[in-house]
């Protein structure tokens, strides 16, 4: 009886060492952490948009997401560094500028990196323009530096199928850009002015913080190591690579952790992500799903058989 008991006594005291030792494990970490900082990686993926995408639609990444990575980084002081693995065709040019401002507000308080691991065309370079460093795979597709819009014109469809719109206007370019429709000379150059101007602004902020080869501004797309060449980005490497130059720029150690930022998933992202995840490539299929027809784009969209 007593040696039964004895050896529940001391069950009962290794169970409380060792849960008492990994909680000292578990908050020596968490000191050493707070004391040499870490590195936040935060993953987003889509075209760039306001609203996320619908139920059956591709990835999104929105400015909302953007404000939740970044104040979760600013609201801890031991993340020294960030790196963002950004893969992203663009989308929209005003979602794009908002984003482009909140993670210039993060690159003056902590040391941002950008790893594109296969496409950072357009609206997905002009978000990654504040950033200290960017770095590519070599198989990573970049650039697309400029606007599109895209027009529609059902009006001979419609007349096939018996259809019969009809648009009353208070004034001669009320209905610019519809789909009923073809544009009008004027109106053409009213909107190849507004595209035009949309694209300098994109062209102005890359000369802000980039030293690059004139040739970008013809909206060429680049491979990883041709980007490098033409001053797109810094490095052609890893996101290991990416980890690691965040730690230099941040004057941390090189065994300094590295911690997954994630923004918690609603219900419906949860049940229905492995659907959209079918759609990720269909790039033009995630412009129309999201609306993005008829508004000045910071997008590359190449052509689909």
């Amino acid at each position: 009886m007593r040696r039964r008991t004895l050896v529940i006594i001391l069950s009962i005291a290794v169970v409380a060492a060792i849960a008492i030792g990994m909680g000292l494990w578990s908050f020596m970490q968490q000191i050493e952490r707070a004391v040499i900082g870490y590195v936040a990686i935060v993953r987003v993926s889509g075209t760039i948009s306001y609203s996320g995408a619908g139920i059956l639609g591709g990835a999104a990444i929105t400015p909302s997401d953007f404000k939740y990575y970044i104040d979760r980084v600013i609201g801890d002081p031991a993340a020294k560094a960030v790196v963002f693995v950004i893969n992203s065709p663009g989308g929209s040019a005003a979602a794009s500028e908002e984003i482009y401002q909140l993670m210039k507000r993060l690159s003056e308080s902590r040391t941002v990196v950008i790893y594109a691991p296969e496409v950072l065309a357009s609206g997905g370079y002009y978000i990654s323009l504040p950033a200290h460093k960017i770095v590519a795979s070599p198989h990573a597709l970049v650039g697309s530096i400029g606007s599109i819009m895209v027009l529609y014109n059902l009006n001979e469809l419609l007349n096939k199928l018996g259809i019969n719109v009809t648009i009353l206007k208070s004034g001669e370019f009320k209905d610019i850009g519809s789909e009923f429709r073809a544009a009008t000379e004027e109106e053409m150059e009213i909107l190849k002015g507004i595209v035009n101007k949309t694209a300098q602004i994109f062209i102005e902020r890359v000369k802000e913080h980039r030293s690059v080869d004139n040739e970008v501004f013809k909206a060429k797309i680049y491979i990883g190591v041709d980007a490098k060449r033409v001053g797109l980005i810094d490095e052609v490497g890893t996101l290991d690579r990416a980890v690691e130059l965040a730690r230099e720029l941040a004057g941390i150690p090189e065994y300094a952790p590295t911690i997954e930022i994630e923004k918690p998933k609603g219900l419906l992202e949860l049940l229905f992500s492995g659907v959209s995840q079918l759609n990720n490539l269909h790039i033009l299929d995630d412009a129309i799903r999201l609306e993005l027809v008829n508004k000045v784009l910071y997008l590359w969209m190449p052509g689909r058989e």
